[in-house]
């Protein structure tokens, strides 16, 4: 079958280093099953402060095709405006910007993917990764006459959804659902939105929520710590204990949180390092955070890593640290867990089911950083433990779907859009 994705998110950032897993790995699985594959992007990160066009690997598979969206650049400098003075900006004016984000992505888009079909390329079904999308990828569906799919990868309304005029509130949040569509499919990562889909009365046969699956290598990493330690320069120590984070410096990822902890660790007179690997738009605010209490020199800075790198980190790393405000429940977690790493957390009612204290895992509470950071120091002090919990870790991660399996189940799902054009390998 022939797919049109088109998408508001990046596939690729950060030099192709960073990025959405999870959009990735839905386009392989999707190309590993036989089908073809063109895929319609903004030519700019709607969603960062980057005004570089999106950058690309080379070697890809699918076809790309960029829309212009020169109009972003200058909705892009508002927000940045509006998020920079906070609470200041009235309710009012950051709900325009939102809609006129999702309005000009949804005409660029649309736009972009007539152009495309007008050069002979003929979709079966178009796949709309996330809400802003949404509204784009229904338009197209009913202009080609094909089954349209919406891909959520989380969502904040959970906790919102018993206060009056949500929908229109959040439109741009409530798009992703309220949209008309053949299938909803959304990530469960903790942020419950298979609750906001039953209030929002999407039937069952038109929702499915599935957990994002693990793509570990083939062959465990053959780097070694040195290596590591050569590669990124001096700022790792060899003999450290390594407590290493992998994600976006993001305000809600709170890597503030293992700063103070990091601090409290010290103070118990524990040689702990913090190997931060990711870049975001949080980073000189980290930087000076770290400055301040006095744990600059126990924190490396990696930046962007890529994924091959973030798997040797986590197969040499001591310890794997998630502090997440609203969720827990992602794809770095499920990643330590395949690679037997104990966990120091925090509690969360989105890992609930998966992290055990004192089983699996160290949790303290959100903001309990001091806690936090002595249950660092005890984890960074007792190898015995560290084995036990990874142990625990590694027989949790016997439970979670590969990419491989993940995307199996949901290309036979699509297929059913699609009476008489299944084309799986091996169908």
């Amino acid at each position: 079958m022939n797919f049109l994705h088109i998408s508001a998110l990046p596939v690729w950032s950060m030099d192709g280093k960073g990025g959405m897993p999870s959009l990735r790995e839905t386009l392989k699985g999707h190309l590993a099953s036989g089908h073809h594959i063109e895929l319609v992007l903004p030519q700019y990160d709607p969603f960062s402060d980057d005004e570089q066009p999106l950058f690309v690997p080379e070697g890809q598979q699918l076809v790309l095709h960029f829309a212009p969206c020169r109009w972003l650049l200058t909705l892009k400098k508002l927000r940045i405006k509006a998020r920079g003075k906070g609470d200041a900006i009235p309710f009012a004016f950051r709900w325009i910007l939102n809609v006129a984000m999702l309005l000009g992505l949804t005409f660029s888009l649309v736009t972009k993917s007539l152009k495309v079909r007008r050069k002979g390329f003929s979709p079966d079904l178009v796949y709309a990764h996330n809400q802003y999308a949404a509204l784009a990828g229904y338009l197209l569906g009913r202009w080609f006459k094909v089954p349209n799919v919406t891909r959520l990868y989380g969502t904040f309304l959970a906790d919102l959804m018993n206060r009056p005029l949500v929908s229109l509130r959040y439109p741009t949040a409530a798009a992703g659902y309220l949209v008309p569509s053949s299938l909803v499919i959304c990530a469960n990562d903790g942020t419950r939105g298979d609750e906001v889909a039953r209030k929002f009365g999407i039937p069952d046969h038109r929702f499915r929520f599935w957990q994002n699956g693990v793509e570990p290598p083939s062959q465990p990493p053959q780097v070694t710590r040195a290596d590591l330690v050569a590669r990124f320069g001096p700022h790792l120590r060899l003999e450290s204990c390594w407590a290493v984070s992998c994600s976006r410096l993001s305000y809600w990822k709170r890597i503030d949180r293992m700063l103070r902890a990091l601090k409290v660790c010290r103070g118990e007179g524990v040689d702990c390092q913090l190997v931060l690997a990711g870049d975001g738009p949080e980073k000189e605010n980290l930087f000076a955070l770290a400055d301040s209490l006095g744990v600059a020199e126990q924190v490396a800075w990696l930046g962007a890593v890529a994924h091959d790198d973030i798997w040797a980190l986590m197969n040499t790393a001591d310890v794997f640290m998630l502090t997440n405000d609203v969720t827990n429940r992602c794809n770095p977690l499920y990643e330590a867990a395949w690679a037997g790493l104990p966990i120091v957390s925090v509690t969360d009612p989105s890992t609930a089911d998966l992290l055990h204290h004192r089983e699996n895992a160290l949790l303290a509470e959100k903001d309990d950083t001091e806690t936090l950071g002595k249950l660092l120091a005890e984890i960074s002090r007792d190898e015995p433990l560290r084995e036990r919990l990874g142990s625990a870790q590694k027989k949790l991660s016997e439970t979670f779907w590969t990419w491989e399996e993940r995307m199996r189940v949901e290309v036979a799902e699509l297929e059913k859009l699609v009476p008489g054009k299944h084309a799986s390998v091996g169908a």
